[in-house]
């Protein structure tokens, strides 16, 4: 068994189909100079007897092997490629425990099956629920032969965008794309139609702007090639984000909004880019939370409080 490269792009290896997610990532390498890292999982092998044990092993060391294969045709001398085939655990579970020093995951993204072994929706959800680096769910048959040239960071609330943007930010700068940030909205009550008008909209779409300025201003400083245009839409935001995951190259959103329940992971906009965006779609993790100070720090804090007043 491989240990995961330090910093490496993963690519989850599904026992059908993987090439447009091996070319996605074999790309993403060239880009950024990472290495590869392809992770075949069979699950419930214990399941089976020793006699299937051995044709379900056979089975896919020949499907990791093909997809190898691959990614070193398309990755040439400029990237190393290291493959792990992986006969315990479960599939989500262990996809997420090889992003633990990695830089991202690649999945390729299929219409649900009956077939385990396929890459479901439901596995793609779960995955990018739960992983602590940035996932892409790339869609089969998908080609990037042919760049837009856009990279579209959908944003839903601008105090929690910070991580987001400038995860928006680094891949358009690697792509030499230019940055759509997006921000949709829409009364939630039956009658937007009738209460927004032309006046309202300008309003709102000035006082957003406003908000989102001191976060864009310190990443155009750090990405100075990176041309960014705001777009504020009136929509529903999961018609808005599909419109512009189809005509971007990469689709950049968050993973959970803080108004979701506890223990919900992906909200309602990202399920629907992840099933139903034409294009790759980035999910970045959640940031990770300052660390709380020690209790004895505040317990001094409030003696030396007490002593000097």
């Amino acid at each position: 068994m491989s240990k995961t490269p330090d910093d490496a792009i993963v690519v989850a290896i599904g026992a059908e189909g993987c090439d447009a997610a091996v070319a996605f990532a074999v790309a993403e390498a060239h880009r950024t100079r990472r290495p590869l890292h392809l992770v075949h999982v069979v699950e419930n092998l214990t399941a089976y007897t020793y006699v299937g044990k051995s044709g379900i092993l056979e089975a896919a060391r020949a499907t990791l092997d093909e997809a190898s294969a691959k990614a070193e045709t398309l990755a040439g001398q400029d990237v190393v490629v290291t493959a792990e085939l992986v006969d315990t655990g479960w599939v989500v579970d262990e996809l997420v425990r090889h992003t633990e020093g990695a830089s991202l995951l690649v999945l390729q993204h299929r219409t649900p099956s009956r077939d385990p072994r396929i890459f479901s929706g439901s596995t793609v959800h779960s995955v990018a629920g739960r992983a602590r680096v940035p996932v892409v769910s790339v869609r089969e048959g998908s080609s990037s032969d042919k760049p837009a040239g856009v990279v579209t960071a959908a944003v839903q609330d601008a105090v929690e965008a910070a991580d987001l943007l400038r995860a928006g930010f680094a891949e358009a700068e690697t792509r030499e794309a230019r940055l759509v940030v997006l921000h949709a909205w829409w009364l939630s009550s039956g009658y937007d139609v009738v209460a927004v008008d032309d006046a309202m909209r300008d309003g709102y779409s000035s006082d957003f702007r406003r908000e989102l300025e001191p976060l864009l201003a310190p990443l155009r400083s750090d990405y100075p090639s990176v041309d960014v245009e705001v777009l504020v839409r009136h929509a529903p935001r999961t018609e808005a984000v599909l419109d512009a995951g189809g005509f971007s190259d990469l689709l950049v959103i968050g993973r959970r909004h803080h108004l979701l329940p506890l223990g919900s992971h992906l909200g309602p906009v990202a399920r629907a880019a992840l099933d139903h965006a034409s294009h790759p779609v980035l999910v970045t993790p959640e940031p990770t939370p300052p660390a709380a100070e020690p209790y004895s720090v505040h317990l001094a804090a409030i003696g030396h409080h007490e002593v000097t007043s």
